[in-house]
């Protein structure tokens, strides 16, 4: 085994102006990366100046609650976003 992680959070959001539920989740990596957090996320945006919906590059942290401001600091786009596509690694 390479990977192992424990989800221990899941956090429904909801926009006027985004048709679909939001749902973000929290796991906690027991084994695999260097980080002690993750988080993703069922859906990814697109704020009008950019040309296409920003991925995240990097959706881990130390802490839960850097990783809880960090999927926060996410969300937190689509009451701008424009466009959005659903995340298809997000089971």
């Amino acid at each position: 085994m390479i990977e192992k992680y424990e989800l221990i959070k899941e956090i429904h959001y909801v926009f006027d102006n985004v048709e679909p539920k939001i749902k973000g989740r929290i796991y906690e990596i027991l084994l695999g990366a260097n980080a002690r957090y993750s988080w993703d996320i069922n859906y990814f945006c697109r704020l009008e100046q950019e040309a296409t919906v920003y991925t995240p590059s990097a959706p881990f942290g130390q802490s839960l609650e850097e990783i809880e401001h960090k999927l926060n600091q996410y969300v937190k786009r689509f009451e701008m976003a424009v466009d959005w596509i659903e995340n298809d690694f997000f089971k």
